[in-house]
């Protein structure tokens, strides 16, 4: 019954008017990337035949794009894998795609705050690209392409000029930061918000996108409200001197400890945020909460065994040994930081 209370109490102590206004805010904000960008824009840029440095540049950030968690991004990996993209490329796209998810950042930044926010940020992007550069470095003379590309052919729809969905999206972005704490600029940009819904959009379209929206959030928002309870077990049920004891140190040691405990984990969707908000309450320190926020949700147990099939055991254990390795180091040099600070 405790352990019960306990995670009651987290879901209430969470869930205040702020944060569920703020949470519907991302929802639509994820929603509209959904509804408004193209997959297949994103995809065509992975083909043997592209740029290579834009691929690499466009991989890294897919993940705000496309909104995947560690077992979502496996299918779309894969494929792409399948019909020619290059191991860079392609493991850039692995380990961002679900490192930068929207909602996840929105969410680090309101519960874990700024510093670990934007480091999470920042050395996600440049680990990803490190990381892909590394395995094209290690692998890139055993590679095979596929003369199959029409997985990477997009055919792209322009509804509307470029710069109005741009200004769509920052519109939104700028509300999700403004937040309901600074009535004033909210207002004004919700103004300036149902302007843009009445002369850039088709009614058709914004109904898409709610419909986008609400699936959204009939997937996720469950797995979230999980994810906060179970922080509060978690809490009843660990003692803090416990967790003291292995990652209450800003070492490089405890930030491996971290990383591999993120590495083995399932998480789903934005419920590594609540899990690692109650590490810290039990006394894990911000360095080894940074490596287990950046190997969790690019790794996990089942992500490990399905890309072993599609890339094989030896570039599989290569990827998985970077990612802890490298997620642990930024962990404890951004302990450092932010400790110093």
């Amino acid at each position: 019954m405790h352990i019960i209370q306990a995670g009651w109490q987290a879901l209430v102590d969470y869930l205040t008017i702020h944060r569920i206004i703020s949470l519907l805010i991302a929802f639509f904000l994820s929603g509209a990337i959904a509804q408004f960008m193209s997959q297949g824009a994103v995809m065509k840029y992975f083909g043997p035949k592209a740029n290579k440095t834009l691929s690499y540049l466009v991989a890294s950030v897919s993940g705000a794009i496309l909104a995947v968690c560690s077992c979502s991004v496996l299918p779309m990996f894969a494929s792409i894998r399948k019909k020619g993209a290059g191991i860079g490329p392609a493991v850039t796209f692995l380990f961002s795609g679900p490192a930068i998810n929207i909602l996840a950042i929105t969410f680090t930044f309101s519960l874990l705050g700024v510093d670990i926010g934007l480091v999470r940020v920042i050395s996600a992007v440049i680990l990803a690209l490190i990381i892909g550069f590394l395995m094209f470095l290690i692998f890139n003379k055993s590679e095979t392409v596929d003369s199959d590309e029409k997985i990477f052919n997009a055919d792209e729809e322009q509804p509307r000029a470029a710069w109005k969905t741009g200004l769509f999206f920052i519109t939104l972005v700028a509300i999700l930061i403004s937040g309901v704490r600074n009535p004033v600029p909210t207002i004004i940009l919700a103004v300036v918000l149902v302007f843009e819904l009445i002369f850039f959009f088709k009614k058709a379209e914004l109904w898409d996108w709610c419909k986008e929206t609400f699936d959204l959030a009939k997937k996720i928002a469950p797995l979230f409200i999980v994810g906060v309870f179970l922080a509060g077990v978690i809490q009843a049920i660990i003692p803090p001197e416990y967790m003291v004891r292995f990652v209450g140190t800003n070492t490089y040691g405890a930030s491996v400890i971290a990383s591999l405990f993120g590495a083995f984990m399932y998480f789903a969707t934005l419920t590594e945020v609540p899990i690692v908000n109650s590490f810290m309450e039990l006394g894990m320190l911000r360095g080894p909460a940074t490596a287990l926020l950046l190997a969790g949700p690019s790794l996990s147990l089942p992500n490990m065994i399905v890309i072993t099939r599609v890339m094989g055991i030896k570039r599989s254990s290569v990827y998985v040994l970077m990612v802890v390795i490298l997620a642990a180091l930024v962990g404890w040099l951004s302990g450092l930081w932010i400790y110093a600070s």
